[in-house]
């Protein structure tokens, strides 16, 4: 059994290695800039779910079930900086909006009212930005999302060539310079 991987963010472990392209589309929608504010130019409206989340791209973790993800998280010593994570199965690259399987794996802390784990639940690659943001908060936590009927949110991306994903662009230049230097 793989060990769960130690990353700063919720890590999105890629399991199924059959379609390569859908991969490459799944990182595309993590990194592109939405915003749920209709006709907003403004780039601090936007935000990238790679600002939250990391993407794992490892053959180990290949055929990753829910309850191989639940078995390993006693192991990792719950010292994880993260209490959830997605996984990027073969039903995520079968549909048009990349739905993820979203693992709920928090421990309650030694004195804590215990609040039991949600069950696996699929979010929509665009929509990870906001259940993203939401935790990070505070504001929800990523288990109260598990009912979410997503088609009652609207997700505005910012399109190659607007204003703000060049600036976007941009900034992502500006990045890989400073790690280069």
């Amino acid at each position: 059994m793989p060990k769960l991987p130690r990353t700063d963010a919720a890590p999105v472990l890629r399991t199924d290695f059959t379609d390569p392209a859908g991969w490459d589309r799944l990182l595309q929608a993590l990194e592109t800039p939405v915003t749920h504010e209709e006709g907003s130019e403004d780039v601090c409206a936007y935000d990238r779910a790679v600002s939250y989340v990391t993407p794992v791209d490892k053959e180990k973790y290949r055929g990753l079930l829910p309850d191989m993800v639940l078995a390993a998280a006693p192991y990792t010593g719950h010292d994880l900086p993260y209490d959830h994570l997605y996984l990027a199965d073969a039903e995520t690259f079968a549909s048009d909006d990349l739905p993820l399987l979203g693992i709920d794996i928090h421990l309650d802390d030694e004195g804590d009212e215990p609040w039991p784990r949600e069950r696996p639940f699929r979010i929509p690659a665009l929509q990870v930005t906001g259940v993203e943001i939401n935790d990070s908060i505070a504001n929800l936590f990523f288990r109260e999302f598990h009912d979410t009927d997503w088609s009652g949110f609207e997700v505005y991306v910012a399109e190659p060539g607007t204003a703000v994903y060049e600036e976007f662009r941009r900034m992502d230049v500006d990045e890989e310079d400073e790690d280069e230097g």
